[in-house]
């Protein structure tokens, strides 16, 4: 398995520098953010922003050019407009357009040489009813499913805090729904445990070859919060035991918050827990 980390950028360093750093750090790839807006000159310190939708060109090729030099792959995409333009919107125009960003998000994945764009589903709320919302993003990924396979790009439908896919037989059962091989999970570990999901080893084992790509994060039941790796109740090595037996061999990727001082050091510490994981 290969050790990655969401890209977080430091205001006034460069793309290059930051991607040098991360690659001499220990990591052997990272994971890239499409947003909107000018997040990466107004944060001191940002996840997002770095494919900026009103910029995709220059933004593309500014990260083409730092993962070729420096060696650190892209080795995916967040599709991190889909919190505020869902797929399952009650608006026709918001869910056109969601449908819009994912395509835009796959063909960028593409140039990127990423192997996965990750989707936020949907969202259910008191507007949208449950199973409105099941119907809505099981018909949009169905669409969606046909540029992923023009684009050979897989979708990775993420367990997130959206009200929806709840447990691992629900999204086993969704994924399949859709009926593509470019379709299936980007399991988050941590949000297992954070949203009272049951286990993750549950999820590896029923979910099984369905899983594209692994979030990392952990989380403490007594503080209530998602914290660091190895301080939370996550339990790793049946975690790692469960991806190694269904034949998982990509990236495990950290979606963690830096130190708010010395970050260099976090990220170093960050890279040699995760590859002290895959070593389990």
């Amino acid at each position: 398995m290969k050790v990655g980390t969401v890209f977080w950028h430091r205001r006034g360093s460069s793309i290059l520098d930051e991607f040098g750093f991360l690659y001499e750090a220990g990591f052997d790839g990272v994971e890239v953010t499409i947003s909107e807006g000018l997040e990466r000159e107004v944060l001191p310190f940002s996840a997002r922003g770095y494919l900026r939708i009103e910029s995709l060109r220059e933004d593309v090729e500014e990260l083409r050019e730092a993962s070729r030099d420096t060696g650190l792959e892209i080795h995916s995409v967040r599709g991190g407009l889909l919190w505020k333009y869902p797929l399952t919107s009650p608006n026709p125009n918001v869910r056109k357009k969601a449908e819009e960003i994912v395509c835009r998000g796959l063909r960028v994945a593409s140039q990127l040489g990423a192997a996965t764009l990750l989707v936020v589903p949907g969202v259910v709320s008191e507007d949208m009813p449950y199973d409105e919302a099941y119907a809505l993003a099981l018909s949009a990924l169905r669409r969606l499913s046909r540029v992923a396979e023009e684009e050979d790009v897989s979708i990775g439908v993420e367990n997130v805090g959206n009200n929806f896919l709840l447990s691992p037989l629900e999204m086993r059962d969704f994924v399949d729904g859709v009926g593509s091989e470019k379709v299936g999970v980007y399991l988050d570990v941590g949000n297992v445990l954070a949203l009272r999901q049951a286990f993750p080893e549950h999820w590896i084992r029923i979910l099984s070859r369905r899983i594209k790509k692994v979030h990392l994060k952990d989380y403490n039941r007594a503080l209530k919060g998602v914290t660091y790796l190895l301080q939370g109740d996550v339990n790793w090595p049946k975690v790692i035991k469960g991806l190694k037996a269904i034949g998982y061999n990509d990236y495990l990727t950290a979606e963690i918050s830096p130190y708010r001082l010395f970050p260099e050091l976090f990220f170093r510490d960050l890279a040699k827990t995760i590859r002290f994981l895959t070593e389990l």
